[in-house]
């Protein structure tokens, strides 16, 4: 069985636009970050918190996690929406990046990867910034915003559409054939 760890409905979709065929299993964790955390080791350290201390050896888990990052420092989710406006205000017209993170794990192993993507913010004014928080209460998300926002912030990308949004999909492709044919494998063995 495949076992997606997030709650995530952009994920979730992907998955399915793949034409994957998955339980939703998703673990409510502490997204605290670490005094003097790297972003990268929080990613990391984040994605496999999700996955979980239970597992079946014969199911496929997958895990993911989204983090924005300017001049090293994570952007997290808003906790509300003065926090939403300090984000986007900080953010507008600067360039960041969008980290994405995932890891597949097996009852033979794991396998962290991510991918990074490069985003240019419009230079908003503040009622610009209020308008797209009212309309869009981008409180879910890291850096708030998303990228698929119609009359959003985002100016343009490099790299991945899809990473930003929450799936580093080139990554995952790259490596989901092998990690399916060892599940296919363990799972043949089990009966």
């Amino acid at each position: 069985m495949f076992v997606l760890k997030s709650a995530s409905p952009r994920r979730k979709q992907i998955l399915s636009d793949l034409g994957f065929l998955f339980l939703i299993q998703p673990e409510h964790i502490d997204e605290s970050q670490y005094k003097n955390e790297n972003p990268l080791e929080y990613l990391e350290r984040m994605v496999h918190s999700k996955l979980g201390d239970l597992f079946e050896p014969y199911n496929l888990y997958l895990a993911c996690d989204t983090i924005v990052v300017h001049k090293n420092e994570i952007l997290h989710k808003p906790v509300d929406e003065v926090d939403a406006f300090r984000i986007l205000k900080y953010l507008s017209g600067k360039e960041h990046s969008v980290f994405s993170g995932a890891v597949l794990r097996n009852g033979s192993g794991s396998d962290f990867f991510y991918e990074e993507t490069l985003i240019q913010f419009k230079d908003w004014n503040d009622s610009e910034i209020q308008t797209y928080i009212k309309e869009y209460n981008p409180f879910d998300k890291a850096g708030s915003y998303g990228i698929q926002d119609k009359n959003g912030p985002v100016k343009m990308w490099k790299g991945s559409y899809l990473n930003v949004l929450g799936f580093p999909f080139r990554s995952f492709l790259a490596r989901h054939e092998l990690w399916i044919r060892s599940w296919e494998d363990g799972f043949m063995r089990k009966d």
